[in-house]
């Protein structure tokens, strides 16, 4: 058995509450995840968690187990992070974003900064992360920019700006398929859905006043891009719920036109996260409050011409 991976599957089954959300965070099987708990009961000898066709519920044991795991991997990073800065120049500042905000929105920021800071090199690469707090050090990465909240102890989560999203198609389209006027109308709609937004990207929720309601949708599409999700709503694929600041040229031309207009979508937060462990670094001390004063400066969710 590999301790350190069964501690992992542990903990993150933990924080989801369930096998399936844990090996989907961890990009591994359910049975994986399974497996990795019961050698881990095995080896203690105590029940860690009691299972149930939908949830787990932990045992008194494990909330004490969950603790000594956190502090190891905690321990861990420390170790790890005193190797990877021996010899590793602590000037460059190594960021990491979602590529359609990246290109959209953060690029134009971090160019602003490297003028304002140039005693630091700024290093931005655009994928779809999974913020796992290894993962930080297994990649080099200093910062991850994000548009969801993230809990965990061994990272650090600053809330920077909220982005606002609206639910759109093509005037085509509207014409062809008819205009959705309760959130239940999208049933009869393919919609064209975010991959790793939220743990269920497949509910869509929906406010009016101190009404809630969510609605589970489907869709010939899918994608972790905006830009992508973008093209395939001005193709008139289908309905899609996108950021303001990726189709707001596009609103204003008449290309996608907004639905549901008595309806508003939940905000999301535009997070700043980094490791506990890098925390006291002059880079990020630098870098997390200039980026929160950038975009309250400049609202992330207009629309602004790509700089050249």
């Amino acid at each position: 058995m590999d301790r350190l991976k069964a501690m992992r599957s542990f903990v993150r089954v933990m924080h989801a509450g369930n096998f399936s959300s844990a090996a989907r965070q961890l990009g591994v099987s359910r049975a994986l995840i399974s497996r990795h708990i019961i050698e881990l009961e095995r080896h203690l000898g105590f029940t860690l968690l009691s299972r149930s066709t939908r949830n787990v519920v932990p045992t008194e044991e494990a909330q004490t187990y969950l603790k000594f795991c956190e502090r190891v991997f905690r321990e861990l990073e420390r170790e790890q992070d005193f190797a990877r800065y021996r010899d590793r120049n602590a000037s460059v500042l190594k960021i990491v974003a979602p590529k359609s905000f990246g290109e959209l929105k953060l690029a134009d920021a971090l160019f602003k900064f490297a003028e304002a800071e140039p005693r630091f090199h700024v290093s931005l690469s655009l994928e779809d992360f999974s913020f796992r707090p290894n993962e930080f050090t297994e990649k080099g990465y200093d910062i991850a920019i994000c548009i969801s909240s993230i809990r965990d102890s061994a990272l650090i989560s600053r809330r920077i700006a909220a982005l606002e999203w609206v639910i759109c198609a093509t005037p085509d389209y509207v014409r062809r398929h008819g205009q959705p006027h309760r959130p239940q109308d999208l049933k009869n709609h393919p919609c064209l859905a975010h991959l790793n937004l939220e743990l269920n990207d497949s509910i869509w929720r929906f406010e009016k006043g101190a009404e809630r309601s969510s609605i589970k949708i489907d869709g010939p599409f899918r994608s972790n891009s905006g830009i992508v999700l973008r093209n395939a709503a001005l193709r008139s694929l289908g309905v899609a719920i996108l950021p303001c600041y990726a189709i707001a040229a596009d609103l204003a031309s008449g290309s996608l036109v907004p639905l549901l207009r008595r309806y508003r979508l939940p905000s999301r937060p535009l997070t700043a996260v980094y490791p506990r462990s890098l925390a006291g670094l002059a880079k990020v001390k630098a870098f997390v409050p200039w980026i929160a004063r950038w975009f309250r400066d400049n609202d992330p969710n207009e629309h602004t011409a790509p700089a050249v």
